[in-house]
């Protein structure tokens, strides 16, 4: 009998990325305008952003500088639901 176990897991992926500053300089005029940038694309509400809102053109660059596949990263999983249990599992027989 072949039995299919499923487990339903929430992760966090960091990607860490080492981009040259003379990149970054050249992409968005400063590292400061950068760093800008970023502090208002963060997901956390507590978070306090940096300078001036991103205009959508600035915007729109970031994240195809960040996401255009020019710079390799290292990713690292969490599937914190493995750590913690509190995940669902599935159970289905699957006929030969």
């Amino acid at each position: 009998m072949k039995i299919l176990k499923t487990e339903h897991h929430q992760v966090n992926s960091e990607m860490s990325y080492n981009i040259p500053d003379e990149d970054i300089k050249n992409e968005f005029g400063s590292l400061e305008r950068f760093r800008e940038i970023i502090s208002h694309q963060t997901a956390s509400l507590n978070d306090n952003p940096k300078g001036d809102k991103p205009s959508d053109e600035e915007v729109d660059k970031f994240y195809e500088f960040m996401n255009g596949g020019t710079y390799d990263y290292e990713r690292y999983d969490d599937f914190w639901t493995d750590r913690k249990g509190g995940y669902e599992v599935s159970w289905e027989i699957k006929e030969d």
